[in-house]
């Protein structure tokens, strides 16, 4: 028989293995943290030893230069020299090797490589004092001793892990390096200097070694940090620098006039530059103790903070395990809790319900042995379109997830709307073996929606008949505005028929007068017949867009206006700003707000009884701007200009639909904006197409 687990093993032994591995990274972090702090330790030691190191390697440098100048020229002040730095030397190295005694984490072969590279100096200084070594030989058993302490200090940079640290230890090295051809190139100097005649081979050697030191100086200004550079850059500036160079220059091209007593003088300016040398040195030492310091900070940190973590892990894992059982506890509690209020079920892959919630039962009327090993149609609405669910069983047989609206139906007969989401179930071998389907209820929402729908129709039935109102508002105020046109083409008519009759009476009627007359009848009635045409194209039906502009647009308005404005006496200024933005949009319906922006400035000026009335018409790409002199609309009544069944005409059988309505044409229909405000001369609506 399998070992079956209870829960809380279940639980307990991912917890249990996780926990493992926290401690496991905590001990491996703390083992690597210690590692660092020894290394960071022992490289701190060994660049303080490495300080001790550099002081030796400048004062054999100086003391291989001024042997170079006794041997060739037994000058005193050469002589005086050499005796001084002998004895500094001496202390130097004394104090070399005590520390070198004292400190026994130094290795054995470091120790060995120090004593047996200073061991011979008594020797070489016998052989010097004795004229018995030339100054190649000297130059030679000075740098066999500098040599071995450069390539310990090299070997720093291997024994660091910080890339920060490690580039400041190549740079220093590199510093060492070129100290080093430099004293070589001053010990080389003094020799050509001191010399009565010229030597080849000092000279191509002195060239070798100038290039081997830039070499060195670009290695430095690789690694060196930009700090260092500029601390660099200073000091090179000095006049003891510039001044080598000037020998330098001298003694490359063979200047035949350098005197001998140039050696002493080129021995301490190219000294002083490798004081200089020195102190860079210094400096970086500095900055790579100050970096190892810092490291050391924040490498303790660590430790001590996973040290905490460490045990603070063990502590939670100890709480876990008392939390856990807490958990199942409350685990327990929510599956109940979604037993009855979530709306879930599981099915075998053919359909068949495996499992309900208490929740379907209660929505749907059944109980759980009625729904369970029944068909999922058996809550299936006959409203649902067949189309849903053909999609919704391609896409689960597919391995993917659907979701969205069903109307189930009730044991009762009733319905109700769920938003479901479905996908399948897979076991170990990765098979989907049954679907979950989790729905919310949404039957109010659902109801709200569809009441929502109802008053969106009835609001668009009302909207429909205020425009149909407004329309016909409208078309009354045409038919006004074309009587008014046809009184005059009608009074020229009847007055052109009396004439004929009366000539006829008199028998005074001449064939050239009535086909004059005939001719002037034909015109006013083709004038009353485009004034008809007009009308009947202005309320023409028309539910498409088309192309147009507002020129023609105005155009079109005036045709039907303008003769009332006119006869009113009130000046009408056309104001064509740019050129014309070419309009995609609902021809008709923007004409009828056009003609009822300009009627109602009219009808303003009518009322006010403006002593010198006037409409201003401003085209400006896609804005058209009525504008008039009628000292503008009340503040109160500004903010309700656009109100369904708001009229300031009331008295004058207003409706109070023609600013309504236009706005609803502009915004919804158009997808423009319709605006007024005050001037001050009087009120000002534009309309502006977002075209």
């Amino acid at each position: 028989m399998p070992i079956q687990f209870s829960k809380k093993q279940k639980l307990f032994i991912p917890i249990s293995i996780l926990a493992a591995i926290l401690i496991f990274l905590g001990s491996v972090i703390l083992y690597n943290s210690y590692e660092k702090i020894r290394t960071l330790q022992q490289l701190n030691e060994k660049i303080i030893f490495s300080t001790k190191i550099a002081t030796a390697i400048h004062n054999l440098q100086k003391e291989r230069g001024l042997s170079c100048g006794y041997i060739l020229d037994k000058n005193s002040t050469f002589s005086v020299k050499l005796t001084e730095q002998k004895k500094e030397t001496d202390h130097i190295l004394s104090d070399l090797k005590n520390f070198v005694y004292t400190h026994t984490d130094i290795p054995e072969d470091e120790k060995k490589h120090i004593l047996e590279a200073i061991t011979p100096l008594e020797s070489i200084r016998m052989l010097i004092q004795d004229q018995d070594l030339t100054y190649n030989e000297v130059i030679r058993s000075y740098t066999f001793m500098t040599e071995t302490f450069l390539k310990m200090i090299a070997q720093l940079a291997t024994t660091s892990h910080i890339p920060e640290i490690t580039s400041e230890i190549l740079a220093y090295s590199s510093l060492l390096y070129m100290k080093e051809y430099r004293g070589t190139e001053r010990a080389l100097g003094v020799t050509i200097l001191s010399k009565h005649k010229e030597d080849i081979k000092a000279n191509l050697l002195f060239n070798s070694i100038l290039a081997m030191e830039k070499e060195k100086e670009k290695t430095f200004f690789t690694y060196a940090s930009p700090s260092i550079q500029q601390l660099y850059r200073t000091l090179t500036q000095k006049p003891c620098f510039q001044k080598v160079n000037t020998i330098r220059n001298h003694i490359l091209f063979h200047d035949l006039h350098i005197k001998k007593t140039n050696a002493v003088i080129w021995f301490d300016t190219i000294t002083k530059t490798l004081n200089s040398l020195n102190l860079i040195g210094n400096t970086i030492q500095k900055e790579i103790l100050l970096h190892i310091q810092s490291s050391l900070h924040d490498v303790r940190r660590i430790f001590i903070t996973v040290n905490l973590l460490t045990v603070l892990s063990l502590l939670i894992f100890l709480l876990m395990i008392i939390a856990l059982a807490k958990l199942i506890e409350e685990e327990r509690r929510l599956r109940l809790v979604s037993d009855k209020y979530i709306i879930s079920s599981v099915t075998d892959l053919k359909g068949k319900i495996i499992d309900v919630s208490q929740a379907f039962c209660e929505i749907s009327g059944y109980t759980k042995e009625e729904l369970i090993g029944k068909n999922h149609n058996i809550v299936r609405h006959p409203d649902m379109p067949k189309e849903v669910f053909r999609d919704l069983w391609h896409r689960i047989s597919n391995g993917q997830g659907w979701s969205g609206k069903i109307k189930n139906l009730k044991k009762d007969g009733g319905y109700y709307w769920v938003y479901a989401h479905i996908e399948p179930l897979y076991n170990t071998k990765g098979e989907a073996d049954s679907y979950i389907s989790i729905r919310l209820d949404i039957t109010e929402s659902e109801e709200l929606q569809e009441k929502v729908k109802e008053e969106e129709e009835k609001n668009r039935i009302t909207r429909e008949l205020m425009q149909q109102q407004s329309r016909l508002a409208q078309m009354g105020e045409m038919i006004s505005m074309i009587a008014h046109q046809w009184r005059q083409p009608l009074t020229a008519i009847t007055a052109t028929t009396t004439t004929l009759h009366f000539k006829a009476q008199h028998g005074t009627l001449e064939q050239e007068n009535v086909i004059t007359l005939a001719n002037r009848i034909n015109e006013l009635s083709q004038h009353l017949s485009a004034t008809i045409n007009d009308f009947r194209n202005f309320f023409k039906t028309n539910n498409h867009k088309q192309k147009t502009d507002f020129e023609r647009i105005l155009q079109s308005v005036l045709n039907i206006i303008e003769s009332t404005l006119t006869s009113n006496h009130i000046s009408l200024n056309i104001i064509k700003k740019d050129e014309l933005t070419p309009l995609f949009t609902y021809e008709n319906e923007l004409k009828q707000v056009i003609l009822n922006l300009i009627k109602n400035a009219e009808d303003a000026l009518l009322e006010k009884k403006i002593s010198d009335p006037k409409i201003t018409i401003e085209i400006e790409r896609n804005t058209f701007t009525v504008k008039d002199n009628a000292g503008g609309i009340p503040a109160d009544i500004l903010p309700h200009i656009f109100d369904p069944y708001f009229s300031t005409k009331m008295e004058k059988d207003g409706t109070g639909l023609g600013l309504y309505m236009s706005k609803i044409i502009v915004e919804e229909h158009c997808k423009g904006r319709l605006t007024v405000e005050n001037d001050e001369n009087g009120a000002v609506f534009k309309v502006i197409l977002d075209q």
